[in-house]
């Protein structure tokens, strides 16, 4: 009998499998990086007797690793600034990010970023590299380099997102070597394609491409037919190497848009925010095959409304993103869950809607679908990933010992996750991650932000203004 690598018994086990079982004692057996086997305690144990580690799990609940859909890579470093003046806060991304960020500071953001994932139990990762669909770091190499190294040491499983700025080209950078540099838009797609044949496969990496989104009521014709051009030279960087795509922030009629005009939608896909969609916009997606992730915890969410329960009615894949790190809002997927489900419900004035099982779905088996992953992670079943989380369910907030989805789902938070299996590798034992000096992390963070505040000359947006007394800004 071969050895079992690890064994993870005694705690309630939510699959998230196609029955969606729930096992009240239940244990998940790995062998080579993969489950092998899922089910009683008594009847796994026995199977696999002697396994090399055990992790004992009663107390607890045992789920599949949650997957983020959406979040940006440089935040973590900036977040605290702005004292909720979302333009300013803006303002200084692009700043930071194009003129005032070494490879050191993406370093150091990297490590904390997924460290703060890792404790939280968030096992995949979606983060694009800069603020969004205008300000990316793809100037260079290093900068990519720098970020998706960093993740490979924590060892939790990313998805990197590069894509070029907005026209109009040149843009000003100030590169690794501290000199500022016009980049024009063939240097950015150069990068882009450098970071997906370096990247994309290797280890617990995947990178995806990005093009930014575009919106204008009035169409030039000139720039149409550049962007369609640039467009198509991004989807080819990343789809030669097998690849995905993605947009950040669609709303009102943007998503038909990107397809009519631009080709941009299809299977491969995945779109954010995607608020205030029009008729149009929801049969295109169902058309193509595309997936959204629905950020209900962003800025967008405030100024416009994303339709998830309608777009899942009509079979659009619809998975949750944190769109963190931001100045209201971290990486815990178990806060955007709740947030996700009273937000839909404040909506339709109706507590029925948005189930907690569904918010789960959205994290696990519906995210791994939306990102091409669903015969890799997602659930507990033999042959996928060992991707593992264990919750606690003895704290006061999780009495009584009843309902563990409803307890998961509602009263959860990320610092209730106790253990974290990536690919059969425990990497949180107990709430420690040894591998990791959590202190010098944090050093690092504070080092390089310290740094970065001089060189951009922001550090007045980080001093801070609660609004003591004031109902509105």
């Amino acid at each position: 009998m071969t050895t079992t690598d690890l064994l993870i018994r005694g705690g309630t086990v939510i699959t998230m499998d196609a029955q969606r079982r729930v096992l009240d004692d239940g244990a998940v057996a790995i062998k080579d990086g993969r489950i092998a086997a899922v089910g009683p305690t008594a009847e796994v144990a026995a199977a696999h007797p002697n396994a090399a580690q055990v992790i004992e799990a009663r107390g607890k609940a045992i789920l599949p690793g949650l997957i983020d859909g959406h979040a940006h890579a440089g935040h973590g470093l900036v977040k605290t600034m702005g004292s909720g003046d979302s333009d300013a806060w803006s303002e200084a991304c692009r700043i930071i990010y194009t003129l005032a960020s070494p490879p050191a500071f993406w370093r150091a953001e990297a490590r904390l970023a997924a460290y703060e994932r890792l404790r939280f139990g968030v096992t995949t990762g979606v983060s694009l590299l800069g603020g969004g669909d205008s300000i990316g770091r793809v100037d260079h190499p290093a900068f990519t380099d720098a970020h998706a190294g960093a993740t490979e040491e924590v060892g939790i499983r990313s998805i990197l997102v590069l894509g070029p700025t907005r026209p109009p080209f040149p843009r000003p950078y100030v590169g690794p070597d501290g000199v500022e540099r016009p980049v024009s838009f063939e240097q950015q797609l150069e990068t882009i394609t450098a970071g997906v044949e370096t990247w994309h496969g290797k280890g617990n990496v995947r990178v995806a491409t990005l093009m930014p989104v575009y919106r204008e009521a009035r169409h030039d014709p000139q720039k149409v037919k550049e962007i369609e051009r640039q467009g198509r030279l991004v989807r080819e960087a990343g789809a030669k190497r097998g690849a995905w795509f993605h947009q950040d922030g669609h709303r009102n009629g943007s998503i038909e848009m990107a397809d009519r005009m631009f080709g941009l939608m299809g299977p491969d896909s995945w779109h954010s925010h995607c608020t205030d969609l029009t008729d149009a916009d929801i049969e295109t997606l169902r058309r193509t095959g595309a997936s959204v992730v629905h950020n209900p915890s962003a800025i967008a969410a405030v100024r416009g409304y994303c339709p998830a329960p309608k777009m899942m009615e009509a079979g659009i894949t619809v998975m949750i993103g944190s769109d963190a790190t931001a100045p209201d809002r971290s990486g815990d997927m178990f806060r955007h869950m709740f947030q996700c489900i009273r937000y839909h419900q404040r909506h339709f004035r109706d507590e029925r809607m948005m189930t907690p099982g569904k918010a789960l779905e959205m994290v696990t088996v519906d995210a791994a679908k939306g990102l091409g992953l669903a015969d890799e992670i997602g659930s507990l079943e033999p042959g996928k990933l060992a991707d593992v989380i264990t919750v606690d369910l003895t704290a006061p907030h999780m009495v009584p010992a009843n309902m563990p989805v409803h307890r998961v789902v509602f009263f959860a938070n990320g610092h209730d996750v106790r253990d974290v299996v990536v690919g059969g590798r425990v990497l949180l034992r107990d709430g420690v991650a040894p591998h990791l000096d959590a202190q010098d992390i944090a050093e690092a963070a504070r080092r390089e932000t310290e740094a970065m505040l001089d060189r951009a000359k922001l550090r007045h947006l980080a001093v801070e203004d609660p609004g003591w007394g004031l109902t509105r800004r």
